[in-house]
């Protein structure tokens, strides 16, 4: 089984936190249309279920009945534009930059201090 990292911050609404997330729907193939366990990363997925009524959004993420979750055609446009001096919320961006070197915390041979490492059994996808 695969072992990964996961940050241990409970600071969810910084830049880097939303590299964190970012680079956590890459990792895991989500931003591809992959589903996941993301409750392996985080732990309150309940904004990103419910609709973004005040951007005009329905959820970005969609929990199936197996546990794994997908992204919504909404999730994957309002992750990329966190990118974009456009974000769908103000200020709320992050960089590439700070989401790659998410990456290369998460895929870490050992975790970073403040990070821990898990195993993950990533989901068929057929």
């Amino acid at each position: 089984m695969p072992t990964l990292n996961r940050w241990k911050s409970k600071s969810t609404n910084t830049s880097l936190y939303r590299a964190y997330m970012n680079a956590a729907l890459e990792v895991t193939g989500m931003m591809a249309g992959q589903r996941f366990p993301l409750e392996e990363f985080m732990g309150n997925m309940a904004t990103h279920l419910s609709p973004k009524e005040g951007i005009g959004l329905g959820p970005v993420l969609e929990k199936l009945e197996d546990g794994n979750y997908v992204l919504t055609t909404d999730g994957r446009e309002f992750f990329s534009r966190r990118l974009t001096d456009q974000p769908m919320q103000i200020g709320r961006t992050t960089t590439r930059e700070e989401v790659l070197e998410m990456i290369r915390l998460i895929v870490a041979a050992s975790p970073s201090e403040g990070w821990e490492a898990f195993e993950v059994d990533f989901p068929s996808n057929v």
